[in-house]
């Protein structure tokens, strides 16, 4: 009997849950898309700063050439992120003040799903960078130090792979929210168009 009210109590509230998106505004997805990035890039920022000062910590507190450089590679990562979510903050701050209209809301939000999607695959390329530095690390002049670098590019890729992959899913639930929240429009993944009754 205890499981039958928990799965009643687990389909009420997802029936709550479908009611309220049901019921959101262009707005509201609008409002929804900035608190998205800037909570992302609240995550960016940490994760730029923990790199940075752990990387400036590790690359000085040792004398392995590898070691060394695989923190300093995460310390200019962390110096980069860190200057990439200080940017996105302001620009979320900047987007709360200004005035869209309902189709300047959607290209918006098609256009950050767009950047998320490039930046996942930029991340591949680091990731594959890392893996050939430290490949060919043998034949390079310093191996250690391109074991390092590798290694760095390797980490730093996929953390921010699983970043922009959580981001570009978030705002990727949205999509049907803004079928219903704009039916004037034509929403599809290729454009906007408007859409007569007659």
């Amino acid at each position: 009997m205890k499981w039958l009210y928990v799965l009643l109590l687990s389909c009420w509230c997802c029936s709550l849950q479908a009611q309220q998106n049901a019921t959101l505004t262009i707005d509201d997805l609008h409002q929804q898309r900035i608190e998205t990035n800037r909570k992302g890039m609240w995550v960016l920022t940490g994760w730029g700063v923990v790199y940075m000062g752990s990387g400036i910590i590790g690359a000085i507190s040792t004398k392995n050439t590898e070691v060394k450089a695989f923190h300093t590679m995460n310390a200019l990562w962390g110096v980069v992120n860190t200057g990439i979510g200080v940017l996105g903050l302001l620009r979320a701050k900047k987007e709360k003040g200004l005035s869209f209209s309902d189709a300047g809301k959607y290209k918006a939000y098609k256009n950050v799903k767009k950047l998320y999607a490039i930046n996942g695959g930029l991340d591949l390329l680091y990731i594959g960078t890392g893996i050939f530095l430290r490949v060919r690390a043998n034949h390079a002049k310093n191996p250690a130090r391109n074991r390092g670098y590798g290694n760095s590019l390797i980490v730093q890729g996929a953390g921010l792979l699983l970043f922009d992959a959580t981001l570009y899913l978030s705002h990727q639930k949205q999509h049907r929210y803004w079928k219903k929240a704009a039916p004037e429009f034509a929403v599809t993944e290729n454009g906007i168009g408007m859409v007569y009754q007659f």
